[in-house]
């Protein structure tokens, strides 16, 4: 399936990992529809884009993601993985179980978890860097007849209004950790929660080298608490749904819980805003 519109290198990277086919599907739907082009043009203007800005000062970040079609592409396709469909079940399952509306999907890039909330029901706004992939974005939303409020999150956010806020692989680009956590603590309510992966690595010329010391789990929970957030645990599924997962990777989630111990490689970590 993945050969008859992805390039041999985009195949080759997705086959690294579980895909949802009904999930990559739309995905690739959706991007043929707002650029109107085929799939292997996008893919070949991905391959040809600027990996990085030509330093990484806050204002070349900015105007590099504000741009660029490398995340109009990249993290729109990456909702086809099974690990992001699993991902956005559980942030589903857990802002129903512990009613957690309003959320705040900050970072959202392509919008996969607000479409995921907002297809539930679930009350939920965006925010971005205004630009090519926050206008993507409102078009997602449109075509399916969500109203969902979009913000600009270099700018502050609404005040104590969120009972949660999603971080899914965003700090680790962000250029002042500190502040940008002050402004998630400020959005949130008191008690509300911070949800996010986080991945400070240097396989990624944009995880910023400033916070690569934040890969040490205890050093990032160290920011964290300095930040005024308190760590809950991890959202996993139920263990009937994650033996699912590991035996036939289905991206099954009948249930959501916290497991307390505190651990990386992809897990949601929560913390609560003190």
């Amino acid at each position: 399936m993945m050969s008859l519109f992805i390039d041999e290198r985009l195949s080759r990277h997705l086959n690294k990992s579980a895909i949802d086919p009904v999930a990559l599907a739309q995905v690739i739907a959706d991007l043929e529809a707002y650029c109107r082009e085929p799939i292997r043009a996008i893919a070949a203007r991905y391959w040809g884009s600027p990996k990085a800005p030509a330093d990484e000062s806050p204002a070349s970040l900015t105007a590099f993601y504000q741009t660029s079609d490398r995340y109009l592409y990249e993290s729109t396709y990456t909702e086809g993985y099974a690990d992001h469909r699993r991902m956005a079940r559980l942030v589903v399952k857990a802002a129903q179980r512990w009613r957690l509306a309003p959320v705040l999907d900050f970072g959202g890039g392509g919008g996969g978890m607000t479409l995921a909330l907002a297809g539930r029901g679930i009350a939920c706004e965006y925010a971005d860097i205004p630009g090519k992939l926050t206008d993507f974005v409102r078009w997602r939303l449109s075509q399916r007849g969500f109203n969902v409020p979009i913000h600009d999150a270099t700018q502050a956010l609404p005040s104590a209004r969120y009972r949660a806020a999603l971080a899914i692989d965003v700090l680790e680009h962000v250029p002042d950790l500190v502040e940008a956590l002050c402004r998630l603590k400020a959005a949130l309510q008191p008690g509300g929660w911070l949800i996010g992966t986080h991945s400070f690595t240097d396989g990624d010329p944009l995880h910023l080298p400033g916070s690569r010391q934040y890969g040490d789990l205890r050093t990032f929970d160290h920011l964290m608490q300095s930040a005024g957030f308190q760590y809950r645990g991890r959202l996993k599924p139920d263990l009937i749904s994650e033996q699912a997962y590991r035996w036939a990777h289905r991206p099954v989630a009948w249930a959501v819980r916290l497991s307390p111990k505190l651990k990386g490689g992809g897990n949601l970590l929560v913390y609560e805003r003190g």
